[in-house]
């Protein structure tokens, strides 16, 4: 097969080279696309490149010639036809995968032909003379995107599908370096989540089947698929091992739920080829390609087959988060492009009313809000046309709460949203009238609005989202070496800072971390209990999402660059203001998430039958301009997972 192939891309070249000769006079840009197998997502990624060269304008025998070629997983095929692209006076090659990528460069050494690569997990890896420490150095005809899958995100969101997760299985080749580069990661982040990572090696896809077979006879239990294409071509041999042993599968490749994984968590490749497609077209149009840095590029997609859940031998379970961001759904009743849960179409002529109570104003209820009315709008409820929305904060001051919950209490909204958890447990005993749907509260539970997500005050339902305190402390000793001391300062009377500060103690003390705590009754002494942390030799300082800290940020900021102290905190909407570092919740797609909620309560919903949901969507963002002030270098991993929440 692989000779026939070879012939077919000769004869396809011979046949492209004779159109250009009959139109030499009114030449036009001639581009070969190369993919190295016919999989799924890598059609996809296709279809993504030509989609923006469409966009663009560029038709295909009017104003540009694209001809597409598949080594149909044949190395030697690949080589081939990469030969014959460089040697048929292509003027641009896209490759797509990491193999395609090597193959070109190795026959287009002299540079003859532009070289536009992506789908592509770490160029830098991939022996092609690319510079991870200077993204611009690169030969000045090759540039493109790197695809880096969150590893340690599918890890961490395994353990949510299955707290007791102890053992994951792994086959991959070696011979692929974007394979090698992610089970590099995985063995990074396994053994920190308390996971053995077993492992068995293939050569080619025929292997796949008695690999899989082995690691589950060892006790895995789970099969993990990440960035391998030898695997990914064969998982429907991973699949049927995995249900021969009675045990889930879970990829870095969306959508392989459709083909009986669990769950996905990975690049979009329909967009990672768009924005390859887009490279093309700068490239095409005249930009020097040496002037492009080589990016990491991941626009994240999560998926989900809650059918895949039947027969398991352990407790699997699909997350009520997961249900709430899924791009896609498999259930008994079929594939849903987005996992939301049916809600009725609002009725024609009627304007609901809600009223929405908040701490005061800041960035982070700002993005909230925004996300939230957005998911209104999606279900149909639309501000100006059927929504009226009534806010009122309490201007930073806990006592003036109570008072504004019972004024909207007593007028004629038909909900109240409270926002943060002060305003939430000052719901629990001032409103008594109207129905309550919450969000952006850490924990629903500490304020007292419930025993058990399901087990809750009769009026009031909503939407928790814990911060993630482990990844926190990850990303503070990725920054301080032999971190040993961390400074913390909350107001004490807020359930949510109590709550968080008592799960992140827990966590520094394993971590043989010393975690030194200076509480703050109001704004007013938010400056000096900082200035008391500092000169408690301490290496950094640790902001959670406490209300009164952050009304007085800029004197948290200030004494942390006095000191030169890293300030890590948990909402990125407050990075840019001081700290060095966010390791927390994206508000505005969570609150997009939550907005289902308070949908189904305004359309006639009771909110004791419907449980508390969690849903923290997480984002990392970093500050430069302070790294650079404190001689600190961001790890190339937390700069390519900061890079995907953009």
């Amino acid at each position: 097969m692989g000779f026939g192939l070879i012939f077919l891309a000769s004869l396809i070249l011979l046949v492209s080279d004779r159109h250009q000769r009959i139109s030499g006079a009114q030449r036009i840009p001639r581009v070969a696309i190369l993919q190295c197998a016919s999989q799924p997502i890598l059609d996809d990624a296709v279809q993504g490149i030509k989609d923006s060269l469409a966009a663009a304008g560029y038709v295909h025998g009017k104003n540009i010639d694209i001809r597409q070629f598949n080594a149909e997983n044949e190395v030697a095929t690949a080589n081939a036809i990469a030969k014959q692209i460089i040697e048929g006076e292509f003027d641009f090659v896209l490759t797509v995968t990491t193999i395609c990528l090597q193959v070109v460069v190795n026959a287009n050494k002299a540079g003859k032909t532009t070289h536009i690569f992506g789908v592509v997990t770490d160029p830098f890896v991939a022996g092609v003379g690319l510079d991870r420490a200077n993204p611009l150095n690169h030969p000045r005809h090759l540039v493109g995107l790197g695809t880096f899958q969150p590893v340690e995100d599918i890890f961490r969101l395994a353990k949510k599908f299955y707290p007791g997760l102890e053992a994951v299985g792994l086959v991959w080749n070696t011979a692929e370096a974007s394979s090698e580069a992610c089970t590099r990661k995985a063995r990074e982040i396994t053994p920190k989540l308390g996971i053995k990572l077993l492992e068995a090696n293939v050569d080619n896809s025929a292997g796949v089947l008695e690999a899989a077979a082995a690691v589950t006879g060892q006790g895995a239990q789970a099969l993990w698929v990440g960035c391998d294409l030898t695997v990914n071509v064969a998982l429907e041999s991973i699949v049927a091992a995995a249900r021969k042993a009675r045990i889930p599968v879970f990829t870095n490749s969306p959508p392989s739920v459709k083909r009986g994984a669990l769950f996905d968590l990975g690049a979009n490749f329909y967009e990672v080829g768009k924005k390859q497609g887009e490279l093309a077209v700068k490239v095409i149009r005249g930009a020097d390609p040496a002037s492009i840095p080589i990016e990491n590029v991941v626009p994240v997609t999560l998926t989900a087959n809650k059918m895949a859940l039947k027969e398991l031998k352990e407790p699997w379970m699909v997350p009520s988060e997961v249900l709430a961001q899924a791009d896609i759904l498999i259930d008994e009743n079929g594939v849903h492009a987005k996992a939301q849960i049916a809600i009725h179409k609002p009725p024609e002529g009627r304007v609901f009313k809600v009223g929405v109570v908040y701490f005061a104003p800041e960035p982070g209820a700002e993005a909230c809000m925004d996300g939230l009315f957005s998911g209104l709008k999606d279900l149909g409820l639309v501000q100006g046309r059927n929504l009226q929305v009534r806010k009122a904060h309490a201007q930073g001051e806990i006592v003036n709460i109570p008072s504004i919950l019972q004024n909207f209490d007593n007028e004629d909204v038909d909900l109240i949203i409270p926002m943060t958890t002060p305003v939430l447990t000052a719901s629990v005993n001032s409103v008594k009238k109207k129905p309550v749907v919450f969000t952006y509260v850490y924990d629903p539970i500490a304020a007292g609005a419930g025993k058990t997500p399901t087990d809750h005050l009769p009026n009031i339902t909503g939407t928790g989202s814990f911060p993630p305190i482990e990844d926190t402390i990850e990303v503070m000793q990725k920054l301080v070496p032999k971190l040993q001391s961390v400074g913390t300062l909350y107001n004490n009377s807020e359930a949510n800072s109590t709550k968080v500060i008592s799960v992140g103690r827990e966590l520094f003390q394993k971590r043989g971390i010393r975690l030194e705590e200076v509480t703050a009754t109001n704004t007013n002494e938010v400056f000096q209990a900082a200035q008391v942390l500092a000169g408690r030799k301490i290496q950094a300082l640790w902001i959670t999402g406490d209300n009164t800290a952050f009304q007085a940020f800029e004197g948290i900021a200030k004494v942390a660059a006095d000191s030169r102290l890293p300030l890590v905190i948990n909402d990125p909407e407050f990075t840019e203001r001081g700290a060095l570092a966010a390791v927390g919740i994206g508000w505005q797609k969570t609150c997009h998430a939550a907005a289902k909620n308070v949908a189904r309560v305004l359309l006639g919903e009771n909110p004791q039958r419907l449980p508390f949901e969690n849903v923290a969507i997480k984002q990392v963002a970093l500050n430069y301009a302070i790294a650079h002030k404190l001689g600190i270098t961001f790890p190339p991993e937390l700069v390519q997972e900061a890079s995907r929440n953009k």
